[in-house]
């Protein structure tokens, strides 16, 4: 897996400056109205935060090592997830709790952002209260020689670390699938602390729909490199069912 990740990153990196150019969007204009902030409450006057998407009503996409909870060494409790839509510098388009995770058994924590572990770097946040805003569409799992060219026009919107009131994106990005039965997507859009758990979004036709989950990127202070994101075929079954049984019992 480390092999073809460093073809496929080489191959989108050369001839290019690295990094696709990072500015400031306003959240409370779709899509980024559907991107939120993720606040982990870690304890008294402690929290952490990761960026989340919400792909239905009640439902949101962000990275599994977003719920571990660092101080304590454990995962999280639903009640301590908070996702707030369009944030902007205090100011939110929504808000609501998580009721319940859904994220792989074979993601462990102790492993990091290992790549071995990044395949399983995905979570499922059921919302306590619908959240009345247009949700993102996942993208169908697409036909092998479709999936496996590189994807021009990718997008990404989060919140990172050094600039956590404001939402930040990024255009143009691009992206391909490894090989394997574990596939990630290696794209150039940059993986900043706090950016883990974005969706990469490609636009079509002024359209964006969801194809991954940012989970890791190089390291800070180091060179430029790829970035990695876990595809929607990981977790897409599991999503279909959530947002299923949630049509089916609102």
């Amino acid at each position: 897996m480390t092999r073809v990740c460093l073809v496929a990153a080489a191959s989108l990196f050369a001839g290019t400056a690295g990094w696709a150019e990072e500015m400031t969007v306003d959240p409370a204009h779709w899509p980024f109205t559907a991107i939120g902030k993720l606040n982990v409450v870690t304890g008294p006057g402690s929290r952490q935060f990761c960026t989340a998407t919400l792909i239905g009503p009640r439902l949101v996409l962000t990275a599994a090592h977003c719920l571990w909870d660092r101080p304590r060494q454990r995962w999280v409790e639903p009640e301590a997830i908070h996702f707030v839509a369009g944030y902007d510098q205090g100011h939110y388009v929504a808000h609501a709790l998580a009721s319940s995770v859904r994220k792989p058994p074979e993601y462990v924590y102790a492993y990091g952002t290992s790549r071995p572990n990044m395949p399983n770097d995905w979570a499922l946040i059921e919302l306590a209260s619908p959240i009345p805003l247009r949700p993102l569409a996942l993208e169908h799992l697409a036909a092998p020689g479709e999936a496996r060219r590189t994807r021009i026009d990718i997008q990404r919107a989060g919140y990172r670390r050094t600039t956590s009131q404001l939402m930040s994106a990024q255009n143009k990005c691009a992206a391909r699938l490894t090989d394997g039965p574990s596939p990630l997507l290696v794209h150039d859009c940059r993986a900043i602390p706090g950016e883990s758990g974005s969706a990469l979004l490609q636009v079509e036709d002024g359209q964006p729909t969801v194809i991954g989950v940012l989970v890791a990127g190089p390291r800070a202070g180091g060179p430029a490199g790829p970035s990695f994101a876990v595809p929607t075929s990981a977790f897409l079954g599991a999503a279909r069912e959530i947002l299923g049984r949630q049509i089916a019992t609102p």
